[in-house]
């Protein structure tokens, strides 16, 4: 029933919807420590400490310690009381109680707060749990091992305020294990590059492919950092430019036409999400929404040539080899020098100069920036949980216990280190 080693339960007992569980250690006799004589029994004193929950009930274990006395007059040892790795002096948790919060904490990604209130002790102490047990799995080295495809993204850290603008931290993922290798604060090529720069050089040299959105800085650090890395551009982030210059467009002929931003009424206003759409996604009556409203609204073209355009983008990606996506990217590049919209010819360049990221997409078998973006989705599940951090180091410690660890290898025994393995 307790699953304590070196323990024994005594009497089970309820006080205030808990339970209280008082238990003594096996030890039958003790000698001394100074002089090896066996000692005796002097006195018994109840210590209290907080062990794994019962039922959904915090549950406290009663220690009976025994005090020991030595027999011997001259040992400079006197008194001392009974100890046990499984329970350290002072502590407030069991230690298989510590290990189990940072498992939820880590592996189940609840909150700091939710699990102490499980065990029935302080935020602070479950903190202290997380961070001793959770570190060392953070920082081992093997956790980076096997990587070979890497993916960069940022994700908001803290929002702007009065005293600062929105802060921003920059993500290492590994896009074919999906797991989070580590986030360093900042979004810009010099923290990327500082970071990779930190790895040991044989694990640099294992890194074959970098996956990216289109930013510079990235880009930059990824081509001093990794030379030898094939930098691809995410699709993901090459159709969204697609659309949004569609948006841009829309907007732009709309106010031209209207002298105001969008409508309920308004034609083109009424087709917005229409014109987000995958063509091979519209019915018939999505079809007739989209003709009517460009007929309306859209005199000059512009913000069909746009569409065109967008669609196209996105039909580049389905290419059958490297060789047909470059002839349709030339295509695509004479239709927006040809088309004189504005937005057009900036969206063109745009994608020019990301020209051999974007097909080296068809180099490497189709990789992407899509296991980055979804683990974005996961770290800020943890920022919810959590109700924010401003705490940049419990931040990343979270983060990382929860995306970055594989927990099925973690067993308990390698949690607590020196201690035995516990049964809960």
């Amino acid at each position: 029933m307790l699953g304590l080693d070196g323990f024994v339960l005594l009497a089970v007992s309820r006080h205030n919807d808990e339970l209280e569980q008082a238990v003594e250690t096996t030890a039958a006799e003790v000698f001394c420590r100074g002089c090896g004589v066996q000692a005796r029994l002097h006195d018994r004193r109840p210590t209290y400490v907080r062990d794994l929950p019962v039922a959904g009930r915090p549950v406290t274990l009663v220690w009976v310690k025994r005090v020991w006395r030595c027999t011997e007059p001259r040992c400079a040892v006197v008194t001392w009381s009974e100890t046990s790795e499984v329970i350290r002096p002072r502590a407030s948790l069991t230690e298989r109680a510590r290990v189990e919060s940072c498992r939820r904490v880590g592996q189940d990604g609840h909150s700091v707060a939710q699990v102490a209130a499980e065990f029935g002790v302080s935020w602070a102490t479950v903190m202290a749990a997380v961070v001793e047990y959770g570190t060392p799995l953070v920082d081992d080295p093997d956790r980076l091992e096997g990587v070979e495809a890497l993916g960069v993204d940022e994700t908001a850290f803290l929002a702007a305020n009065g005293r600062h603008h929105t802060e921003f931290v920059t993500g290492m993922v590994d896009v074919t294990g999906s797991r989070l290798l580590d986030v360093v604060r900042g979004r810009s090529g010099t923290v990327l590059c500082q970071w990779i720069e930190a790895q040991p050089q044989p694990w640099r040299d294992g890194i074959s492919v970098a996956a990216l959105d289109p930013f510079r800085g990235y880009a930059t650090a990824l081509r001093t950092a990794l030379p030898h890395a094939v930098r691809v551009l995410d699709a993901f982030h090459v159709t969204r430019l697609g659309f949004a210059a569609v948006d841009d467009v829309r907007r732009r002929v709309q106010h031209d036409d209207l002298g105001h931003r969008g409508r309920k009424h308004d034609p083109l206003y009424r087709i917005r999400r229409v014109l987000r759409r995958g063509h091979e996604h519209l019915t018939d009556m999505a079809w007739d929404r989209l003709l009517t409203g460009l007929d309306v609204g859209d005199v000059d073209g512009q913000v069909a040539a746009t569409w065109i355009a967008a669609q196209d983008l996105r039909l580049i990606y389905r290419t059958r080899d490297r060789e047909a996506a470059q002839r349709c990217l030339h295509r695509w590049l004479v239709h927006c020098a040809d088309s004189e919209v504005p937005e057009l010819y900036r969206l063109a360049s745009t994608i020019d100069g990301w020209r051999e990221e974007l097909l080296a997409y068809f180099d490497t078998g189709g990789i992407s920036n899509g296991p980055t973006e979804a683990m974005n989705l996961m770290i800020k599940k943890i920022k919810r949980t959590g109700h924010g951090f401003r705490n940049f180091e419990n931040y990343r410690l979270r983060l990382l216990l929860h995306c970055g660890v594989d927990w099925d290898t973690q067993s308990p025994t390698r949690l607590r280190g020196r201690l035995p393995r516990l049964i809960a």
